[in-house]
Formats: C-alpha cells, sequence, structure tokens
C-alpha cells in the first residue's frame, strides 16, 4: 500500500513543475501565486490540523498521508498556483478515503470562478453533457483536452476524496467546467479555451472548441416543487440541506397543496445535493408523519480546533449535558466520545419549529438519489432506509452508510481555499446492517442519454407511473 502511494506521490510532485511565467494568468479563481515558502507552509498547516483534528487520524495519522505531506512539502521549489497546490493537497487527502476532508473554494473566490458554458452528468453510460450552448444535450463526452475518458477517470478518483466512485465522478463532473480545475489539470489553451471531443446521440464525433465565460445563474431556485394531479405525484426538490426561512415556507405550502390536491406519491429529490444541516430531512420526514424512531450515532473526535469552531461539542460543555440526561460519558480528558441516536434525533428536533398540529397526508414517500447525493442528503437516504419510512429511487449514493463528517471549516494560509475538516463518524441506526461502500437504491433508474436528450427523468417518471 505505502509503496504503491510513493508512485502515486511521484506523480503528484512531477506534475508540481509549472513555471511561474504559466502562473500569471488573467484574474480569476486560483490563479494566486504562493512563493515556496508559503506554498510550503500551506501543505505544513493541513497536515498539522488533519493530525490534531480529523476523526480518522484519531490514533495517528496514517503512514500514507504523513509520506504524501512530506512529499508535496519538499517539492515546492519554486512559485506555484493556488488552484495548483489545492489540487495536489486534495490528491494526498484523497488517501484518507473521507470525501469529506477536502479543500474547497471560499464562497467568494467561487462567486468569480469563470466557468465554460457546459453542464455534465456521470452515469453508468459514461461521461454525458446535461446541457451546452453549442452541443446536444445527451452527448457522450469522448476526451476533454489532452485527457480520454480513462485518463479522465483516473483524474477524478486520485483527485476528489471520496469514499465510493459515485461521489469522484459526480464532484468531478461538476467541477470540470470550472476555470480553476480547468488550469490545475493543464487543460486550457493560451486564450482560455478548451477542446471537447464527443459523440453525439444520432452523429459522427466532433470536436468543440468552449471558452471560459462568466459563471451562469442555477436554472432553478435552490428548493421548490411540483404537482401532477392526473397522476397524483408531487416532488419537492433541494439542492442543499438548509434550514432556514425559505425551506420552512417552501415545505409548509408544499404540505398544504399535497393535502388540498389529495396527493397520494410524494418523490424528495435530492440528486446532487451535497448536505448541509441534517434537520431538513427530519423536517420533511415528520410533515409527513414519518418521523425516524431511531437516528444515527456521533462519536465526536476532541480537539482545540473542534472546541474553538463549535464550543457546544467541547467536552467541558458537552459532558455536563449527558450527565444530566443519564448518559453515561468519558472521562474530562477524553480524546473521543459518543452521542447516542436519540440525543442526536433530540437536538435535530429543538432546531425546528413545532410539528404540525394537523394531521398530516397520507402518502407513499419516495427519495430520488444519485452519486452527488451526499452528506446530509446521504444520511436522509439512510434514515429512510434503516428505519423503512420509504423507497429509495434512482442511482447510489455518494457516501457509505456510516461515513465521517460533522465538518469544521479552516482557512489555509495564502489560498482562496479553505480546509473542510471532518471531526466526528456518524453511524448508520441500524448498526446489524454491516459496512457498505454506498446506500443502494430499492429501484435503479439512472440517467441516460436518450433522457437528457428528451429532457425526461427515469427516476420520476418511474414514481409518477406507478
Amino acid at each position: 500500500m505505502l509503496r504503491l502511494f510513493i508512485r502515486t506521490s511521484a506523480c503528484i510532485v512531477a506534475a508540481l513543475g509549472v513555471h511561474s511565467a504559466a502562473l500569471a494568468a488573467a484574474p480569476d479563481c486560483g490563479t494566486e501565486t504562493l512563493t515556496r515558502e508559503q506554498g510550503r507552509t500551506a501543505v505544513a498547516f493541513v497536515g498539522d490540523r488533519v493530525a490534531s483534528a480529523h476523526v480518522g487520524s484519531l490514533q495517528g495519522m496514517a503512514p500514507a498521508l504523513q509520506e504524501g505531506f512530506r512529499l508535496l512539502r519538499d517539492s515546492i521549489s519554486e512559485p506555484i498556483a493556488a488552484a495548483k497546490l489545492a489540487l495536489s493537497i486534495n490528491q494526498v487527502l484523497a488517501h484518507a478515503e473521507d470525501a469529506h476532508l477536502r479543500l474547497k473554494l471560499t464562497s467568494t473566490a467561487e462567486e468569480k470562478c469563470k466557468q465554460l458554458p457546459l453542464t455534465l452528468a456521470w452515469t453508468d453510460q459514461g461521461l454525458l453533457v446535461r446541457s451546452s450552448t453549442s452541443m446536444p444535450a445527451g452527448s457522450r463526452v469522448l476526451a476533454i483536452g489532452k485527457y480520454s475518458l480513462d485518463e479522465i477517470d483516473r483524474l477524478a478518483v486520485s483527485s476528489i476524496p471520496h469514499e465510493n466512485r459515485y461521489w469522484a465522478h459526480s464532484e468531478f463532473a461538476r467541477l470540470l467546467p470550472r476555470a480553476d480545475t480547468l488550469r490545475s489539470l493543464g487543460l486550457l489553451n493560451p486564450d482560455d479555451s478548451v477542446d471537447i471531443s464527443y459523440q453525439p446521440r444520432d452523429g459522427a464525433p466532433s470536436t468543440q472548441r468552449l471558452r471560459l465565460g462568466t459563471t451562469v445563474s442555477p436554472p432553478r431556485p435552490w428548493i421548490g416543487y411540483q404537482l401532477w394531479p392526473a397522476s397524483s405525484t408531487a416532488t419537492l426538490w433541494l439542492d442543499r440541506c438548509d434550514v432556514n426561512d425559505e425551506f420552512h415556507a417552501t415545505l409548509s405550502r408544499f404540505v398544504a397543496e399535497v393535502r388540498q390536491s389529495s396527493i397520494r406519491k410524494i418523490a424528495i429529490d435530492v440528486r446532487g445535493n451535497p448536505g448541509g444541516d441534517s434537520g431538513v430531512a427530519l423536517a420533511i420526514l415528520r410533515a409527513f408523519g414519518r418521523a425516524p424512531t431511531n437516528a444515527f450515532s456521533v462519536d465526536v473526535r476532541v480537539s482545540p480546533e473542534l472546541n474553538a469552531a463549535q464550543p457546544a461539542f467541547d467536552p467541558k460543555n458537552m459532558f455536563p449535558l449527558l450527565e444530566k440526561l443519564g448518559i453515561s460519558n468519558s472521562p474530562a480528558n477524553a480524546r473521543d466520545y459518543r452521542l447516542p441516536g436519540s440525543l442526536v434525533l433530540s437536538m435535530l428536533a429543538q432546531r425546528l419549529p413545532p410539528a404540525p398540529s394537523d394531521a398530516a397526508p397520507k402518502v407513499d414517500l419516495y427519495l430520488l438519489t444519485d452519486g452527488g447525493t451526499f452528506s446530509s442528503a446521504s444520511l436522509f437516504a439512510i434514515l429512510m432506509r434503516d428505519n423503512h419510512l420509504g423507497m429509495l429511487i434512482g442511482e447510489p449514493t455518494g457516501n457509505s452508510p456510516s461515513f465521517n463528517a460533522s465538518e469544521i471549516h479552516l482557512d489555509i494560509p495564502h489560498m482562496p481555499y479553505f480546509l473542510n475538516l471532518s471531526t466526528a463518524r456518524l453511524i448508520r441506526p441500524d448498526v446489524h446492517a454491516g459496512p457498505a461502500e454506498t446506500i443502494l437504491p430499492d429501484v435503479l433508474a439512472p440517467m441516460t442519454a436518450d433522457a437528457l436528450a428528451s429532457g425526461s427523468d427515469p427516476a420520476l417518471d418511474f414514481v409518477r407511473s406507478r
């Protein structure tokens, strides 16, 4: 294992041979140039924080990570672009097999990040064009710049921290059109364009040159719903898990219209949802009379970083609460402790408005998932699965049923990126179900090239046809 990692790290070292002249690109996300000393400081900062606070490093950082950080730090001998360094750090972190442990652009940097006029979907049919100004939807991507699809697959697995390929593919497809990703992979031409070879569904292979442009606004609100009374179906979509006034107001209106129209089938769409607040799942399940009886337990790694970022989890604050509830706790100097599922469920409920007094509509509940269903959205899926609350339709999720999460964000010196650092392990409610690399849907209904071309939706169509 270590030998394989050293060979991989050697590739990372070789990839860092970037001349400083090439770093002076047009102002955009990730083009900031770090000096040799700044680059080494950033790598050391990430390595130290992982050793100090990462839940997976509780018994010591894995040798593969230690060696990876050492090789990367020593390889920086000249100025380096922030995006290139971020990619290289993520390539080291990918060996932790923790999808939450990664570098991410700050929101300020991401807002100004240029993109190609292109969105992609990675399905079991390959890397497909979801939308583009010049390529037909449903086209199969054959190559991007100098990389074939096989090489793109290897890049996804090596540079996206992940627990399974579903997340590596989904996240890489999302990031590929972004300027910092393209630039760090050496895919951009001097005029900020990239050549994409593709195979239309009903045509000969072709190549299209796309150029970076301003970011495009999302095609729809992050939350919304639609009803089809003729098929007694409704869907509520969420592109992220936020518990805020807009979420509560939208959910309330949705439930009211479902009740008024006597809708029988509800599809909650969390495909491509990267997560956020786990209270979203509880609020929706409770609104339809499906409040779970069993929730996930949480193994917390104690660290100065966690205590500073989230004081509620500091043992001196948490242990008195556990003692008051009659829950046995660890010694005051413990390096970790567990929050049982019953307490986690109670803590989530306390942050939500009181449950509606009206009887919940009687519906069949479905959750639509794919490889981009991640973190709190993936927890939604496992709460439904382990509590037998409804059916999962679509594609496998981007998380395993139990995974590291409860992350804190630490700004990295000299970089427009932050370290997303997972400080706890979330254990699925059904502890006897055993480990798995993903949550498989009850009904596999993957997105296809034909569906993208026609604008149809196999997962939602399945629900509507029942």
